[in-house]
């Protein structure tokens, strides 16, 4: 069937455009797609087009995966999912790297015979327990392919170094990287410094040049950059500025950009956490307000007061290892667009129209889904939810939501049963 050319007047352009993510937030177009699955009404090609009309190049942009693309990981789909367990994956790491490979290994196994350390989501302060679903998962996710090392003696945390590792093994491998810890980015640490720094003006052995020079060599493999691991005293100054250029950098670059820092440093709510020097004692940690707010790791994800392990509790590792799956499924071709339930044309919620307007239709009516649900409708761009409710169970009818009052943009409606996400579906907001 001739499909007709798609023309769109400049004032069409302007309010296509009013939708797309605010180019100063830390999300990038990739992501902004990643999210469209199930859009009612839509077609991913008429939704690519209002990204290229919006000046927003899918390729240029590289990929980042962050604690937004944690959700993604209950959308891959078998076929990508099986891709990416082919990829032969070395990443260099210390020891919260090993943790992150622990997690791995409890997705490799059935969420009922996974050992009871891939499972703990209760704190010794009750306070930063998690809801048990963030350590529940499908299946089985199997990552032998994918090898972790730690850094060699004498030479760790030195992108040349990682570079010497890798490179006669480079024609085994299809994906490599290495991450710095948050051991790097202790008060004090250069790794920043605009001048001798990782992206400072002056090179040396740990340069971004390095790295990149690197990945040039090897443009047949996919090179992960990463943002370093964090912890309840790491948040620094020094590691707010390294994560910030590395941001700015995969931004820039077109790189593919794993954002640990991120995920670690948001609870499973999304809510930003902060280093412990902030005058609330925390068992024997008593640590005086500095005065600053920086980026660390969440007490849901560790138990240490100092530290950023991720053995003790093991929210923080599973949300990293599903976001790794993520990673590798988008880099074996997922294009992040169809998720599993869409491969099978079973939606189980369709939210119409797309776009809407004043109202927002929801049919629950093919919907399989069974006992107490909670909905939201978050706007993308800000992170804010709008709306949100609940119910002892799911309808099978059509329900409306007035939209009366949201600005325009695109929204995550999301659907969760049984503790975890059940569909999620991108709505556009018009002008009103």
């Amino acid at each position: 069937m001739h499909s007709p050319d798609l023309k769109i007047s400049p004032e069409k352009e302007k309010a296509l455009c009013s939708f797309a993510p605010n180019a100063d937030e830390h999300r990038t177009s990739t992501h902004f797609v990643s999210l469209a699955a199930g859009i009612p009404g839509i077609r991913a090609c008429l939704m690519a087009t209002i990204l290229a009309l919006c000046g927003v190049g899918l390729t240029a942009q590289g990929l980042v995966i962050d604690r937004n693309t944690v959700a993604d990981f209950d959308r891959i789909p078998t076929e990508y999912k099986e891709r990416a367990a082919q990829l032969r994956m070395l990443f260099m790491d210390r020891s919260v790297g090993a943790n992150i490979s622990s997690s791995l290994d409890c997705l490799a196994s059935p969420w009922s015979t996974a050992p009871s350390y891939c499972k703990r989501y209760q704190h010794r302060d009750s306070a930063y327990a998690v809801d048990p679903s963030e350590v529940y998962w499908n299946g089985v996710w199997d990552r032998s392919r994918w090898t972790y090392v730690f850094w060699p003696n004498n030479c760790s945390e030195d992108v040349q170094c990682f570079a010497d590792f890798a490179e006669p093994m480079m024609d085994t491998l299809d994906v490599a990287g290495c991450q710095f810890s948050y051991l790097a980015v202790t008060p004090g640490s250069r790794i920043a410094d605009t001048v001798n720094g990782f992206f400072g003006s002056k090179p040396g052995r740990n340069h971004a040049k390095v790295y990149a020079d690197f990945a040039a060599r090897h443009a047949g493999k996919t090179i992960v950059w990463w943002t370093t691991s964090l912890a309840r005293g790491i948040g620094t100054p020094e590691s707010e500025k390294f994560n910030a250029q590395m941001r700015e950098y995969a931004r820039n670059n077109g790189v593919v950009l794993f954002d640990v820092a991120d995920i670690l440093s948001h609870d499973p709510a999304g809510k930003p956490c902060y280093d412990n020097r902030d005058g609330v004692d925390y068992l024997d940690e008593q640590h005086p307000d500095d005065g600053l707010s920086v980026p660390a790791i969440c007490p849901q994800y560790t138990t240490e007061t100092e530290g950023g392990h991720l053995g003790s509790i093991s929210a923080g590792g599973i949300r990293v290892a599903k976001a790794f799956w993520v990673l590798m499924a988008r880099i074996a071709g997922w294009d992040g667009l169809t998720g599993a339930a869409d491969q099978r044309g079973d939606h189980p919620v369709r939210a119409f129209p797309n776009p809407a307007g004043d109202h927002l239709l929801i049919d629950w009516t093919h919907s399989k889904l069974q006992g107490p649900l909670r909905w939201e409708l978050r706007d993308l761009t800000t992170g804010r939810t709008w709306l949100s409710g609940a119910g002892r169970e799911v309808p099978h009818s059509q329900t409306s939501l007035s939209l009366g009052g949201l600005p325009a943009g695109i929204y995550q409606f999301s659907v969760f049963t049984g503790g975890r996400r059940s569909s999620v579906q991108l709505v556009a907001i018009r002008p009103q």
